[in-house]
């Protein structure tokens, strides 16, 4: 019976810790900000934020990014995990900016 118990906690804390390595915490977004430079290999891209900054982030492994996915120009959303890791990014429409 003792076993039976312990393997059931077993399997409870193994579930709960491999939902906690999936998921990820925010810890800046920027809203809008223009693609300078992709670098597919290193999974790197360098943009400039609404406020003429420059920032480079590592490309987090669970989003990946193909070289054609963004070019220089591209005005994406870019979220950003406590880790400096991009773990979000999207094209945003020019037109929809236009409208606003």
């Amino acid at each position: 019976m003792k076993r039976q118990i312990l393997a059931t906690l077993m399997l409870v804390w193994g579930i709960g810790t491999v939902s906690l390595v999936q998921g990820f915490q925010t810890a800046v977004v920027f809203p809008v900000s223009s693609v300078e430079h992709v670098d597919s290999r290193n999974q790197v891209l360098t943009f400039k934020t609404q406020d003429g900054q420059v920032r480079m982030f590592r490309v987090a492994q669970s989003v990946g990014m193909k070289r054609e996915s963004f070019a220089k120009g591209d005005l994406v959303r870019i979220e950003v995990d406590l880790d400096d890791q991009i773990v979000n990014i999207a094209k945003i429409d020019r037109g929809a900016l236009r409208s606003k």
